[in-house]
């Protein structure tokens, strides 16, 4: 899209563009993302301070997240939060670096740092294997934590949905939702939050990755009122499990810590119709298994038809039920399960096994 639109071409000029094609021996610390994700980008000054992370994606096709409006509005953030600085005096420069980029980190990290990494990878390090080795590693520390899997939460598990043209605008609130109840309204526009500067949707996300559970959000957006614009700096409480989202697509589920103890297979469209159920129904086929593990206790058996977890349904794919296991239960919970074996529907149900992987190393 870069190369193909006239005006981002043109906004181009203003920068010094640099690709990373592999991330060996980049510095994890100051550049994090979602290292499941297709691309990211960083917007960031000669001295790698940080203004503005852009990119992200969820469950839907890799740039459902992003748009051309969208680019163009966070670089020209970036252009005017960079001639602020440029702008400031020696006196104030401290200041204004400290309120226009993202915190820097204490020290820097690399790939090489993670013992399992560097003991069994050789060559190129994609993006996903730093995050699948983090989790494996953090297992074989005994550090692994179930919130390790949902990062960099969307916007709107908090009842936020955004403006795709911005990333920053609040289009509109899911009704009776955290945002809701922490006086967001539509068309205000995020500025802060807790203290990061926003100009992207990646930005909210980065602070939301790495929020405290037990702190209040802090956020300040810019409002419209009667024609006068004001700051305004509100407290958002989350609540539930606001972080969690479908895992299906990252490359990463494959290293969590669990004993899934089968393996299985969507169903196509036609197979399923057959079987007598309406279009749109998902059904996973047991093709495997391998115990001990969550198939084990729940006495799956090799051909079984798996139509709902937990009592739902909407997974298309293997990984998506995996996630949807993930989601709903924690090691020790009582696992309900609805599968077809020879023409009867039966309910299941075993316990989720302790966190467990005896993988060291990753494609």
């Amino acid at each position: 899209m870069a190369h193909q639109d006239n005006l981002i071409q043109a906004a181009r000029r203003d920068f010094v563009c640099v690709r990373l094609g592999q991330m060996n021996h980049v510095d994890l610390a100051r550049f994090e993302f979602d290292y499941d994700t297709t691309w990211t980008s960083f917007f960031l000054d000669a001295d790698l301070n940080i203004y503005s992370r852009y990119g992200g994606r969820d469950e839907r096709i890799p740039d459902a997240r992003m748009s051309r409006e969208s680019l163009l509005h966070t670089m020209s953030e970036v252009l005017q939060a960079h001639a602020k600085i440029r702008r400031a005096s020696a006196v104030d420069l401290p200041r204004i670096l400290r309120e226009e980029t993202h915190p820097a980190p204490a020290k820097p990290t690399s790939p090489e740092d993670i013992p399992l990494l560097k003991d069994n990878h050789q060559g190129c390090v994609h993006c996903h294997q730093i995050q699948e080795y983090r989790l494996l590693q953090s297992y074989l520390d005994g550090k692994f934590e179930r919130r390790m899997l949902f990062g960099y939460p969307l916007p709107e598990r908090l009842g936020l949905q955004l403006d795709r043209k911005s990333g920053q605008q609040v289009e509109r609130l899911a009704p009776d939702s955290a945002a809701v109840a922490a006086g967001l309204k539509p068309e205000d526009i995020i500025g802060r939050v807790n203290g990061i500067p926003i100009r992207s949707e990646y930005d909210i996300r980065w602070a939301l990755h790495r929020a405290t559970d037990d702190q209040p959000v802090k956020i300040v957006v810019d409002r419209q009122t009667l024609g006068t614009k004001a700051s305004v700096e509100l407290s958002l409480t989350p609540r539930g499990d606001w972080r969690q989202s479908d895992l299906g697509w990252r490359k990463s589920l494959r290293s969590v810590p669990l004993q899934m103890g089968f393996l299985g297979y969507s169903l196509g469209r036609d197979a399923v119709q057959q079987l007598g159920f309406p279009e749109g129904k998902s059904l996973v086929k047991v093709i495997s298994l391998r115990p001990p593990g969550l198939g084990k206790n729940l006495l799956l058996q090799k051909g079984d038809l798996i139509t709902s977890v937990g009592g739902q349904t909407g997974f298309q794919t293997f990984e998506q039920f995996k996630s949807k296991v993930l989601e709903l239960y924690r090691p020790g919970d009582a696992v309900e399960l609805e599968v077809l074996r020879d023409g009867k529907l039966l309910k299941l149900k075993g316990t989720m096994p302790d966190w467990f992987t005896e993988e060291t190393s990753v494609p």
